[in-house]
């Protein structure tokens, strides 16, 4: 058994289910699993398929993300402040 295969075992539950998912699935199990340079692919291609939705659907392509991220900022300031 490979190093590869044996990381791939190892993998949390939340990981197992994301690689399930046909495109992005396949994207993140190749920055996660592939070489150095695969983390930078998948970032440059999250950023320019964020792009490209801004241009064929315009400004809630631009507030969605930002509106997920108070989310997540919220979370963060009260798991600070405990």
């Amino acid at each position: 058994m490979s190093s590869a295969a044996s990381a791939e075992d190892e993998d949390p539950i939340f990981f197992k289910l994301l690689f399930l998912f046909p495109v992005l699935g396949w994207l993140f199990k190749d920055a996660v699993h592939g070489n150095n340079e695969a983390k930078y692919y998948f970032c440059a291609n999250i950023f320019v398929g964020w792009g490209l939705s801004i241009a064929f659907f315009g400004y809630p392509a631009i507030i969605i993300p930002a509106l997920s991220l108070v989310f997540l900022a919220f979370v963060w300031i009260i798991g600070v402040c405990r």
